[in-house]
């Protein structure tokens, strides 16, 4: 059975520009893995689309990812290569066992910023749906518990990542969803944002350029890599610029930015990939796979705010939780990326399954979601 989404247009201009990039990348066979991992994660798209067509199955759908994200906190706590950032929290991660090395392409364990942006698929969520839970005095039940011992997990290997872009994504979901859930914290947000257009119209940017490169209370949070960034996105831009329509190949930028474009900083590093999402898929798939990316992130948006006024019960605490994840993974991108068809990205197209299918849902004739048991 198939099942037409409003992705469908976005994700086949995406399968339109896999074969440019392998006419353009310099070797296939590098280019590969990525080009398999992309179509892979829009098969778990459509297989998760086709699974959700009722409420029950949507229910199990819904189990079935929150323990994913269990086993990908797990598996980060087990299995990153931690970075020292901050003295006090990198003597907790360097006391964790390190049971699982000899990960492809990462030998001594996974980046601890790609976890981070991985868990921001899951933590909000989790808890949305764990003050549910709360709200309704179901947390001693098993599943209550099951879903506190998870969050718990999911939400300390985030904060164990130091990743800064992870750390600001998650804040920027939960403020979202609070003010969601209660317009009178938008006042705070509002007050936040004043606060900070006017230190920069009084002070200028300087003190703000010189927080952001050299960190702020370095000696808790460790020392910044803005200048990293800054360097990273100009060779990015010099990219784009000279490969608009076809982009470099999938994958490529860590080896061709390097050599087509040498910075004195970076020109020895292996960047790895843009740590912007929007630039790396620029990079990898051309300016049509950018405003494929784009429109698929604006209508994920856009189903995910049609579900919240149609749904009712856990389906519209499940929507905001969604909601929250593409706030915080958006925010993520801007500064960080988990790359299409990276190894870590599957999860990514099963949360765009589960919103796709929860907006077909909430377009039924039946309204499955709004008649949604409100203590399922």
């Amino acid at each position: 059975m198939a099942f037409r989404t409003p992705l469908d247009w976005p994700i086949r201009l995406l399968l339109l520009m896999v074969p440019v990039s392998l006419w353009t990348t310099f070797d296939v066979r590098f280019s590969l893995p990525k080009v398999l991992g992309l179509l892979l994660g829009i098969a778990v798209f459509y297989i998760t689309v086709v699974y959700v067509h009722d409420l029950d199955r949507l229910a199990r759908a819904l189990v079935g990812y929150l323990a994913l994200g269990t086993a990908v906190g797990a598996l980060g706590l087990v299995g990153t290569d931690w970075l020292y950032k901050s003295p006090i929290l990198s003597q907790v991660s360097q006391a964790l066992p390190r049971w699982v090395r000899g990960w492809p392409g990462a030998p001594e364990g996974l980046n601890p910023n790609e976890v981070g942006g991985v868990l921001l698929w899951f933590v909000p969520l989790q808890w949305i749906l764990l003050g549910r839970f709360v709200r309704q005095k179901c947390l001693r039940t098993g599943w209550g518990a099951a879903l506190a011992l998870s969050t718990l997990l999911t939400t300390f290997t985030l904060v164990l990542t130091q990743s800064r872009g992870a750390w600001l994504g998650l804040g920027v979901g939960l403020l979202v969803m609070g003010v969601w859930l209660d317009a009178r914290l938008l006042r705070v947000a509002a007050l936040l944002s004043i606060v900070a257009v006017g230190f920069v119209a009084v002070w200028g940017a300087g003190p703000l350029d010189s927080l952001l490169r050299q960190g702020m209370a370095p000696h808790l949070f460790g020392a910044s890599n803005w200048g990293f960034r800054l360097d990273v996105w100009r060779v990015a831009l010099w990219g784009i610029a000279d490969f608009p329509f076809t982009g470099m190949g999938m994958g490529t930028f860590r080896r061709v930015g390097r050599i087509l474009y040498p910075m004195p900083l970076i020109a020895t590093y292996d960047y790895a990939h843009a740590h912007n999402g929007f630039l790396q898929v620029a990079l990898d798939l051309g300016l049509p796979g950018l405003c494929a990316y784009v429109a698929i992130w604006a209508q994920s948006a856009r189903m995910v705010l049609t579900c919240l006024r149609q749904a009712r019960g856990w389906p519209r605490a499940m929507a905001l939780g969604f909601g929250g994840c593409l706030v915080g993974s958006f925010v993520y991108s801007l500064t960080d990326t988990v790359a299409l068809g990276a190894r870590g990205g599957l999860p990514w197209w099963v949360m765009l399954g589960l919103i796709a299918a929860t907006f077909r849902l909430a377009g039924t004739a039946q309204g499955a979601l709004a008649h949604a048991p409100p203590e399922a």
